[in-house]
């Protein structure tokens, strides 16, 4: 009974002003005078954000659930975003997000604002170059941007690692997160992963540089690898070490190098790979410009 009072009390109570005079100037119109609700939309990240991740290995990031940690990066995390853009065109007035494989351009913006961002290009060092696109439901909802992302390695196998410290500036010339000197984990022909060290520290691995590929099909396997890859490696470590190949042979020097990128983001332009010179004996100085001498 006391709901039912109270439903009765509000209406004599609309009853009643509904035969109230207007106040002077009003036009007994209800809705007209009301501002129209401004359009809900999606937040958008930002560059200097940082994320956390339920993924523990950087190809996984991407369908893994992230959260954002704020910024500046003081809270642990393993993600930061460098850049955030926007689609534009016949991209941004599609129904749906693009494709992974449909990402070219924002290829090409993601890698020169990362290397702003890291202060040298990502590929050089203990980090990887990720896209981030709206999911289906946020692009619905009117979301255009992109994300460019770097992720922290721990090592050439793609474990992430947490810290605590931003990404910012760590592939400036001396930085922290640069590559050079490993150890490698396996054999020679088989290796499946590399531990940084400095290059005063015993070593059978370093870093020459990074490559692109020199043929424009993704290499499914261990011969489309050799075309894509093979003289370009051996080139760059020739030009880094300063050695003739007669020098480097005798040495038993090697090289290996790591492709970054899966068949998607090779559509979209993603073509480089890591180019290391190996030895099977481990030494305790860097081979950069070791010209003639003995190794």
């Amino acid at each position: 009974m006391r709901t039912r009072t109270a439903a009765v009390l509000v209406a004599v109570l609309a009853l009643a002003a509904g035969c109230a005079p207007a106040p002077r100037g009003a036009d007994r119109d209800l809705v007209d005078d009301w501002a129209m609700l401004a359009a809900a939309k999606i937040p958008e990240p930002k560059a200097g954000d940082c994320w956390t991740t339920d993924a523990s290995q950087v190809d996984n990031v991407i369908g893994a659930p992230g959260r954002v940690v704020g910024a500046p990066c003081e809270n642990t995390h393993t993600i930061e975003t460098a850049h955030v853009g926007h689609f534009t065109g016949a991209q941004a007035d599609a129904l749906q997000p693009p494709d992974p494989g449909d990402l070219a351009e924002q290829y090409k913006v993601c890698d020169i604002e990362t290397t702003n961002y890291l202060g040298g290009g990502w590929a050089s060092g203990r980090t990887r170059l990720l896209v981030y696109v709206p999911a289906s439901r946020q692009w619905v909802a009117g979301a255009r941007f992109f994300r460019c992302d770097v992720a922290a390695l721990r090592s050439e196998a793609g474990i992430l690692d947490p810290r605590k410290e931003t990404l910012r500036g760590t592939l400036a010339p001396g930085g922290p997160m640069l590559l050079g000197c490993s150890v490698r984990v396996g054999a020679l022909a088989s290796w499946s992963d590399l531990t940084p060290v400095a290059c005063t520290a015993p070593h059978d691995v370093e870093l020459a540089g990074v490559v692109m590929a020199k043929t424009g099909t993704y290499p499914a396997d261990d011969k489309g690898m050799e075309a894509a890859y093979d003289d370009a490696c051996w080139d760059k470590i020739r030009a880094f070490t300063g050695s003739p190949a007669s020098v480097l042979d005798t040495a038993d020097a090697g090289y290996g190098y790591w492709m970054m990128s899966d068949e998607d983001e090779w559509k979209s332009g993603l073509r480089a790979a890591r180019c290391y010179v190996m030895l099977k004996k481990k030494i305790t100085r860097s081979l950069k410009g070791n010209g003639s001498a003995a190794i």
